[in-house]
């Protein structure tokens, strides 16, 4: 809440590329965070701890470079990974313990 104040109110963009990336880090994180908070819920904290971190490392730098503090480098890309693989591990233990009568 605080990013998207700041990148709304305070930030000075230099240029709309910048403001672009900053836009997308807020998006992904304003999508992951209630996921987050779900699988804590429902006790699926391994690949919530994986979500969590690639969450982190994806967005962090991308606000960051929009704020022209960090350029991110490889970064990014790992934490996307990270959340990718998060999805892919939710996929096959989305129906772990149901059992067919």
């Amino acid at each position: 809440m605080i990013a998207g104040s700041a990148g709304s109110h305070g930030i000075k963009f230099e240029t709309d590329k910048l403001h672009d990336l900053f836009d997308i880090g807020l998006l992904y994180m304003f999508f992951h965070i209630p996921i987050l908070l779900i699988l804590g819920v429902v006790g699926k904290l391994k690949p919530a701890i994986l979500m969590f971190a690639g969450v982190i490392l994806f967005s962090g730098p991308l606000l960051l470079k929009g704020m022209g503090v960090f350029d991110g480098g490889i970064v990014v890309p790992i934490g996307g990974m990270m959340m990718i693989a998060a999805w892919i591990w939710l996929i096959f233990i989305g129906n772990e313990g149901e059992k067919e009568d």
